[in-house]
């Protein structure tokens, strides 16, 4: 191979420890979220510091997850705004050329958790009218049940060996909902780097 010849990237993977911590973190983000949403239909006092913090734990998760799997996790957080804009009907709610794809676009040129968050909106106000028309404690009863999926879909990738699977289909979604979930509790995400270096 002459110097100027690309070598292809090394495809690295997580431990089964790295997974098995994975998996963990999503499943309890997913009962933080749960424990909010009952407490709050049941009228308890709550505040919304857990489902923060469990959002903190989703996008870090996700972040160390594509970092050990040798991947940019912003990369891929564009790769999946993008795939659901130019799949969605909804692209053709500006006539029969489609629409701009904006959150896609804002998501491609963000590198910080602020950046994407507010491509998340830009995407979700377009693409996810009937969740983004939700009330707030509906919007995080459903971001709930998304988180509680993936948890369940990290463990049959862990039991099945079909990392690759998860890694290429679902792991930004892990950081999606930990997006969603600071979003509807209005936190407002740092101005810090997406990917861990």
């Amino acid at each position: 191979m002459t110097t100027d010849q690309v070598q292809p990237a090394v495809r690295s993977f997580p431990t089964e420890d790295d997974l098995n911590q994975a998996t963990r973190a999503l499943v309890r983000s997913a009962a933080a979220c749960a424990a909010f949403c009952e407490h709050i239909e049941h009228n308890e006092p709550t505040t919304t510091h857990e489902v923060v913090a469990a959002a903190q734990v989703l996008r870090d998760t996700a972040a160390q997850l594509a970092h050990k799997s040798g991947l940019s996790l912003c990369e891929a957080y564009a790769a999946r705004i993008r795939g659901v804009e130019e799949t969605s009907l909804l692209r053709y709610t500006s006539g029969p050329e489609g629409t701009e794809l904006a959150g896609a676009r804002a998501a491609a040129a963000a590198t910080r958790w602020d950046e994407i968050q507010a491509a998340q909106l830009i995407h979700d106000r377009q693409f996810h009218p009937d969740v983004f028309g939700l009330s707030k404690v509906d919007q995080l009863r459903h971001y709930t049940f998304h988180v509680t999926k993936l948890a369940g879909l990290l463990v049959d990738a862990i039991d099945q060996g079909t990392w690759d699977s998860f890694r290429d289909e679902r792991l930004a979604d892990v950081a999606v909902f930990g997006i969603k979930l600071a979003t509807v509790c209005n936190e407002r995400l740092p101005a810090l780097p997406i990917d861990v270096t």
